[in-house]
This record gives structure tokens, sequence and C-alpha cells, in this order.
């Protein structure tokens, strides 16, 4: 019976080993998908093809006020910013919509005029970019958005 409950206590722990080495590669990769986030843009926002937010980036909440598990799958549409997001829906419906070819999957930019969460103006660019799922078909949209120099003065 001893012999019986060491076994299983060393499967046990051999188990929790793995577990525990799975947890750190998985938050090794998460930081570093959330620094390659951080160093796109000012703000970031990922969307699928339904138009919901994927992704919602630190510099989207501090540009916004909006935290992500307030955006986090949510439709854009939706959701309560000073941003004209009407312009950035059909931008991005028509990259989904689009043909993509092999190498392609930027789309064009645009400059808005928003309002950041503290009611200043701000004028951003906004470049957009498929997100492509292992076959390249469209999974979603990249929503890279840069204060122009002007408003990011301001910002600070």
């Amino acid at each position: 019976m001893n012999e019986e409950l060491q076994s299983t206590n060393d499967e046990l722990q051999q188990i929790n080993d793995t577990l525990n080495s799975r947890s750190d590669e998985l938050k090794r990769a998460t930081l570093l998908v959330s620094s390659v986030v951080r160093s796109l843009g000012d703000a970031v926002a990922v969307v699928d093809t339904d138009l919901r937010v994927l992704v919602w980036s630190p510099g989207a909440e501090e540009l916004w006020g909006l935290r992500a598990d307030e955006a986090i799958g949510c439709r854009l549409a939706s959701l309560d910013i000073g941003l004209p997001v009407g312009e950035l829906l059909a931008r991005a419906q028509r990259m989904l919509e689009a043909e993509a070819e092999p190498g392609d999957g930027r789309g064009d930019g645009v400059t808005l005029d928003g309002v950041n969460r503290r009611g200043r103006p701000a004028r951003l660019n906004v470049e957009f970019s498929r997100l492509h799922a292992d076959d390249m078909s469209p999974h979603g949209v990249i929503m890279v958005m840069n204060l122009l120099r002007q408003d990011q003065q301001e910002r600070d």
C-alpha cells in the first residue's frame, strides 16, 4: 500500500512539475506579447471578425479611459470612447472583406480627431493590419493608434 501511495505521489509530483513549467512558459509568452503590443504604438486595439475587442492595450486604457476588462469582448461600436468609431468600423470591415494577397496584410491609415479621456482633443493616425489565422484567412484587424505630435504634448 505504501509503495502504491509513493508511486501515485511521484506521478502527481511529476504532473505538478510539468504544470509549473508550462505555467512559466505561458507567463513568458504573455509578457512577450504584452511587450510587443505596448511597443506597436500609443494605443492598440485588436478586433475579431465580428468587430469585438480581443486586445485593448494599456495605452488604449490611458488614452480612452476604458479598462481592458471593460472593452474586451464588447463590440467596438458599443464602446463609449471619444473616438469616431464609425470610420474605424468601416475600414476594419473593408479589410476583413477584401481578398488578401500573399504578403498583403496592411491596409491604409487614417487620421482622425477624437477626444481623449481628459476631454482634450486627440488627433490620431490609425494604421490597420489584418490579423491572420494559420491559413492566412483574416481572423481580425489590428488597429495601431498614434497620437500626432501636438496631441502627444497635450497628453503629457
